[in-house]
């Protein structure tokens, strides 16, 4: 038990080491960090909200615009299913809900089956189709009220915000390193924190914007058609007008995308291949790729026109068939907002608006204060639990365990840089309990060994039983406390499981000082000095 190979006091010591060079950053300055050479690294700690600040936004979801959307959606969808069995019938959305009125009795009896065959179950996944979409009233032999159900509004809610969700993430931490927090808040509320956000009108902005991409055919209209249009909203059946980005005016186009956004695979900025200015570059999945070859090698000679949230960035001439599936987007960018408008694309759009319900901007003032009262706190007690182990067990084992928990908080520090982890305060109390419970193993083993040494055993042997006989007592102990830590983390969300975080990698950690590291140390030393009683 006693007995260390080369090899494993090697890998003792090279853990100790890696965790030293991960830990490293912390204590260092920016600059010096950024100095360092390549092998070494220069991740730090990630600080949390509540410790270095940042915005605290509060967002609710639009349902009323969701609902819109939905009925723009089945109002295009019932008028072709009508248009195409040739049946006469005026739709119009209004008061959230879509009006239908028929031509004649011959229309409304062929055409209201029609309609109803548009309600369809509102997840295919559920049990039973959790209900219908759309609820279809009568209102007389001619005219239906079409209205989107309460069911579909629930599941709309909690699609909007799970799509929101991930919507945001991609726009906001692209890279995954923000180390933001982004969770559901009661039935139709997204809570957003974002440690370290200088601008926060940036981040509005950014959560605004809704990157609606589309490919439409241009559609030629005379003056007087285009001035009804533009100023009456009286458009052609299928048509609509969009403004052009470069202010000369308005351009006419089918209200069908011929490809949208959601058929975009993925998008990145770039120079133009020829004359070198800013582009974004796109790139469609297979159905993408196939409908804009089929519309281009159709329509060789023709302009189309692509819109970026109801505005015509670019309208140019098709010179021949696009099959390969990729192209880019022209339209006056710099390469910053080539960026952000490929990043926005590579997000989507979100399904609905989301509305800030409450905004705060939380100062780094706090946080300074948090940080120097961790730091005195850690401070006061790592010094009296040394001090109360050279008492309990004197000055040389004392000495094992105050080394061993100073590995530990290394240790502890190093596996937080590399992960990357988030420190917030309740992580900063996690490490303070740490300290605390760090010497639990070696006040058992030690305890022990005093037994034994009691008992009569000699140096070797005593030392030896009190290690061996302690593991069993101490994996309890710290698998319970780790089973309880890794609950924390998998049922809780944001702060808590900051908290499970530090405490998990503490009791993992203090595992291995206290059993693995104190235990070479006692061996090294009483292989050395070989004494004839143990000083404990």
């Amino acid at each position: 038990m006693l007995h260390f190979s080369r090899w494993k006091i090697t890998l003792i010591l090279g853990a100790i080491m890696v965790g030293l060079l991960f830990a490293m950053p912390n204590a260092l300055s920016e600059k010096t960090r950024e100095g360092l050479p390549w092998p070494l690294p220069k991740q730090t700690l990630n600080l949390g909200l509540d410790l270095q600040g940042g915005a605290h936004l509060l967002l609710e979801v639009d349902l009323k615009d969701g609902v819109e959307k939905t009925l723009k959606s089945e109002l295009a969808g019932m008028r072709a299913a009508l248009r195409e069995d040739r049946i006469s019938a005026i739709l119009r959305i209004k008061d959230e809900a879509i009006f239908v009125t028929f031509k004649n009795d011959a229309d409304a009896k062929t055409g209201a089956p029609i309609m109803r065959k548009q309600s369809v179950p509102v997840d295919a996944n559920a049990i039973g189709g959790g209900g219908k979409t759309l609820v279809i009233n009568k209102l007389d032999e001619l005219r239906y009220k079409v209205s989107v159900s309460q069911a579909y509004i629930d599941y709309l809610s909690n699609r909007t915000i799970e799509q929101s969700i991930q919507v945001l993430r991609k726009r906001i931490d692209p890279t995954g390193t923000t180390e933001m927090t982004l969770a559901k808040e009661g039935s139709e509320r997204i809570l957003l924190q974002v440690p370290g956000a200088k601008d926060v009108d940036e981040l509005k902005a950014r959560i605004a914007k809704t990157a609606k991409l589309g490919f439409h055919q241009v559609s030629p209209a005379d003056q007087v058609v285009m001035e009804l249009c533009i100023e009456n909203n009286q458009c052609p059946l299928g048509k609509v007008a969009y403004p052009q980005k470069d202010g000369t005016g308005y351009m006419m186009v089918q209200d069908r995308e011929i490809v949208t956004g959601a058929d975009l695979k993925s998008a990145s900025e770039g120079l133009h291949p020829q004359n070198n200015y800013p582009i974004v570059n796109f790139k469609y999945n297979a159905r993408g790729a196939r409908k804009f070859c089929d519309f281009t090698a159709t329509h060789v000679g023709e302009p189309f026109a692509v819109v970026l949230d109801g505005e015509i960035i670019t309208a140019p001439n098709i010179n021949g068939a696009i099959c390969g599936g990729q192209g880019f987007i022209e339209g006056s960018f710099t390469m910053e907002s080539a960026k952000e408008l490929s990043l926005l694309l590579n997000a989507g759009a979100l399904p609905a608006k989301l509305n800030i319900a409450e905004e705060r901007t939380v100062g780094p003032e706090l946080g300074a204060d948090s940080i120097n009262a961790g730091k005195i706190a850690s401070i006061l007690g790592l010094v009296g639990v040394a001090i109360f182990m050279w008492l309990s067990y004197g000055l040389r084992f004392g000495t094992f365990a105050n080394i061993a928990l100073t590995t530990n908080i290394i240790l502890i520090a190093g596996a937080l840089s590399l992960l990357g982890a988030t420190l917030t305060l309740p992580g900063i109390a996690g490490i303070i309990l740490t300290i605390g419970m760090a010497v639990d193993a070696n006040v058992l083993i030690f305890e022990r060994i005093r037994e034994e040494t009691q008992n009569g055993r000699g140096p070797i042997n005593a030392i030896d039983t009190g290690y061996r006989l302690s593991l069993a007592p101490i994996l309890d102990a710290n698998i319970t406390t780790l089973i309880a830590a890794l609950t924390l983390y998998f049922v809780g969300s944001g702060p808590i499981r900051g908290f499970a975080v530090t405490l998990s990698i503490g009791i993992v950690m203090s595992v291995f000082t206290a059993v693995v590291v104190a235990r070479l140390m006692t061996s090294t030393w009483l292989r050395r000095a070989r004494p004839k009683k143990l000083p404990i």
